[in-house]
């Protein structure tokens, strides 16, 4: 892996409050880098999250990030695929698919399931839970 790879691998972060100067900011935004499996090769292959809204959005690099997972009634749960350590699962219930994400610590998984958890729990309109359960 090259240098300037490394030190993008832990740019992960969770911006908590809303910029007034910066409309693109949501209240739980998170971006950084994962390995996400490969549905057809079942490869592991590093790609650039962001979760915004609702969506779970991935691709090569930040600005190739057009892919989108919606996290609408998804389940997300950690995993153990692969015998690989701090995976997780997103199982969208629009497309029955599983998507599998591996990150680089155990902190940084439980970071990115609990960002997913809650945006998908934020985005439902006139649901009166607003639990937040990660399997």
């Amino acid at each position: 892996m090259a240098s300037s790879e490394s030190s993008d691998s832990r740019t992960n972060s969770l911006n908590t409050t809303s910029s007034h100067n910066d409309e693109a900011l949501t209240h739980n935004e998170l971006k950084g880098w994962l390995l996400k499996r490969s549905k057809i090769s079942r490869k592991w292959k590093k790609q650039w999250f962001l979760l915004k809204n609702t969506d779970l959005l991935y691709g090569d690099t930040p600005e190739n990030a057009s892919k989108r997972i919606a996290l609408n009634d998804a389940e997300i749960s950690e995993s153990n695929i692969d015998k690989k350590d701090h995976t997780f699962r997103i199982k969208s219930k629009d497309s029955n698919r599983s998507f599998y994400m591996q990150a680089d610590s155990e902190n940084t998984q439980h970071e990115w399931m609990q960002a997913i958890c809650f945006a998908k729990a934020a985005g439902r309109d006139g649901d009166n839970s607003q639990a937040c359960v990660i399997q």
